[in-house]
């Protein structure tokens, strides 16, 4: 979904959308002020829905391997380090042998020749007043369709004519209610039978 979908939710929701204004809205005040009501919005829901990347650090090769560690520079978008795997040529998992230091720089083995594959939680790009309306949002779909109530909310907060409290209590709610789960748990039972 980009931000411009999103934004016509938003819109809708308070009854501000116009589809003959380029910019979506007759409002000038919301005009001037609706990206920078997502970048807020936007941050604090990835947050609670994190947005899961990868990223190759280290690829098998062919080449002679000698003994020591090469430093590799992680992701500058990364805020939380979920875990390295490492992936022989066949892609089944074999012992990764690395180490972190700080927050940017990981330290993997030359010898192990295997694929090192990060998984991390990143922070969302950050949406500013010259983010265009085709702009691609980078959470899940559950959460982006909670993201307009919260907009809206914050939209109508300043007016002091407008009972934006409904859109908070749904905001709420949705909320609440959000799946943050990267993946669903599993049990396997195994039975043994004795005769």
């Amino acid at each position: 979904m980009t931000l411009g979908e999103n934004k016509k939710i938003t819109l809708g929701l308070i009854e501000e959308y116009s589809n003959a204004n380029p910019k979506l809205t007759d409002d000038v005040d919301i005009q001037n002020r609706i990206n920078f009501l997502y970048a807020t919005n936007y941050q604090e829901l990835s947050q609670r829905k994190k947005i899961l990347k990868t990223k190759t650090l280290k690829e098998v090769t062919d080449e002679k391997l000698e003994e020591g560690y090469t430093e590799y520079t992680l992701p500058s978008s990364m805020y939380q380090f979920k875990r390295v795997i490492a992936l022989d040529e066949k892609n089944k998992t074999v012992d990764a042998d690395y180490y972190t230091i700080g927050k940017k720089k990981i330290y993997i083995n030359n010898e192990s020749n295997a694929n090192y594959i990060l998984e991390y939680y990143a922070y969302p790009t950050i949406i500013t007043d010259e983010t265009d309306d085709d702009f691609t949002l980078e959470l899940d779909q559950d959460a982006l369709l909670i993201l307009p109530y919260a907009v809206a909310n914050d939209i109508l907060k300043t007016d002091p004519s407008a009972d934006y409290s409904a859109f908070l209590a749904d905001y709420s709610r949705k909320l609440e209610n959000l799946n943050t789960s990267i993946s669903n748990s599993r049990v396997v039972i195994k039975r043994n039978y004795t005769l």
